[in-house]
């Protein structure tokens, strides 16, 4: 009976790996040993290693590359806009604009120059600026194209105590910034506070038009903005990968020799 039972287990299972792998299909592979990635939404990817990033079609073709040894290791390479990707230099408190061939749209702008000094985090905006959250005074800050500051929350000291965050992103002009062990803490594009969500991951996260990813624990979960809601999301592949990209019905798995790139039939829709 016990031998039975065993057999039903190693059926189970073998049912569940076949129907989770139905779902996915490789398309391809991109070689690297790089440790950062991020797509944009038309499907190009990005490969940051140190000083580098080259950026590859959805065919997986190179179309550019740019490094600037001068200012030195990217810490954030923004592509939610393909037409002009936010590079930042932590260590030198500087930001690069490049076009979508990964050319500089204008010379380095020194961020303590206007007025900020402990840049932690910055992402684009689709209004056409960047924000910024300055560990300073613990703002968040709204820039426009002309590097005008337009807008900045109150100090956020009562919320976040002095947790640093780790994670920002705009999405349909709404502002997340992840402060780990808070939550995801949300503004309106006038950088007021509007509520936290009760989502924690790993470390980053990403927003679409209805959903944030994240890894938590190894796993990959899906929040739902309209319902408040979390499923736990089945992977093509659990083993060995450290990030986790979901765009439209693909997604891509860094490794420690590239990034993965897989088909799903329905299930990030």
């Amino acid at each position: 009976m016990k031998y039975l039972h065993f057999i039903l287990y190693i059926s189970l299972f073998a049912v569940i790996g076949a129907h989770a792998q139905s779902e996915f299909q490789f398309t391809g592979k991109i070689e690297t040993e790089c440790s950062q990635f991020c797509v944009d939404p038309l499907g190009n990817i990005y490969i940051v290693c140190g000083q580098d990033i080259r950026k590859f079609d959805i065919n997986l073709k190179k179309i550019g590359d740019y490094s600037n040894s001068y200012l030195g290791i990217i810490s954030i390479a923004d592509v939610s806009d393909p037409l002009r990707i936010l590079i930042y230099y932590r260590e030198l408190n500087q930001v690069v604009w490049l076009d979508n061939f990964l050319q500089e749209l204008r010379s380095p702008v020194r961020l303590d120059d206007i007025g900020i000094d402990q840049a932690v985090l910055l992402c684009s905006s689709n209004l056409g600026g960047f924000w910024v959250f300055d560990q300073l005074n613990n703002q968040l800050k709204y820039y426009d194209k002309n590097l005008k500051k337009i807008h900045e929350s109150i100090s956020l000291g009562s919320l976040i105590g002095e947790i640093k965050p780790s994670a920002i992103s705009e999405k349909n002009r709404t502002v997340y910034i992840y402060f780990p062990g808070a939550g995801i803490l949300t503004f309106d594009q006038f950088a007021a506070y509007s509520r936290t969500l009760p989502v924690f991951p790993d470390n980053s996260f990403q927003v679409t038009d209805e959903s944030l990813y994240y890894l938590r624990n190894g796993s990959l979960y899906r929040y739902y903005l309209d319902t408040f809601r979390e499923e736990e999301l089945t992977l093509p592949d659990s083993i060995g990968f450290t990030s986790v990209y979901v765009q439209s019905e693909y997604i891509y798995l860094l490794k420690k020799d590239g990034v993965y790139i897989y088909k799903s039939s329905s299930l990030y829709q």
